[in-house]
């Protein structure tokens, strides 16, 4: 199956402010994660970033995409999730669940946790960064530090808007650490 991590990221590598908030990123973030769901029908969040996204309003919401499979990755046994989400406790047991579904890649959305141990182990091919022109003194990370490396190698640069571009790079696995 194919793994691809999609994330908007500040200039410096920043997923939100120290409080969560994503405020710094523009609409076009949005449209293009919205795009990429439905192209891939599903999509894998960790339960801090699904609890995040259940507060926000105003049409930016996972609930919208009624027709995607979604999963959510928690440690904890009795998260409580809305109808259309399923709970996976590791990435491992998510992607069976896609795999059982007759998917054949995945969309990896954060957050930070996530983001790691999807990389840790080995599962990203590939990494979408859509980033946002601001710099942010304390922030959530792309990455939770720990030990890994990802080797990228660039597939296509882009210009969204005159102010946002997004990267995407396949994970040269001879590079994971």
């Amino acid at each position: 199956m194919k793994i691809t991590l999609a994330m908007a990221i500040s200039l410096n590598g920043y997923i939100a402010s120290e409080n969560g908030d994503e405020d710094f990123l523009a609409h076009e973030h949005w449209k293009y994660f919205s795009e990429l769901v439905c192209k891939y029908g599903c999509f894998i969040v960790g339960r801090k970033t699904y609890e995040a996204v259940k507060k926000w309003t105003d049409g930016y919401g996972f609930d919208d995409f009624k027709d995607a499979k979604k999963i959510i990755i928690s440690r904890k046994n009795d998260v409580a999730v809305a109808d259309g989400y399923t709970v996976a406790g590791s990435p491992e047991e998510a992607i069976d669940i896609l795999k059982e579904s007759g998917f054949n890649k995945a969309l990896v959305i954060g957050g930070s946790e996530t983001n790691t141990v999807f990389a840790k182990s080995g599962l990203i091919d590939e990494v979408i960064l859509t980033i946002e022109p601001v710099l942010i003194g304390k922030g959530i990370p792309l990455f939770s530090p720990d030990d890994f490396t990802l080797g990228l190698s660039p597939i296509k640069f882009e210009e969204l808007s005159e102010n946002i571009i997004r990267v995407r790079y396949k994970v040269v696995k001879s590079y994971i650490c």
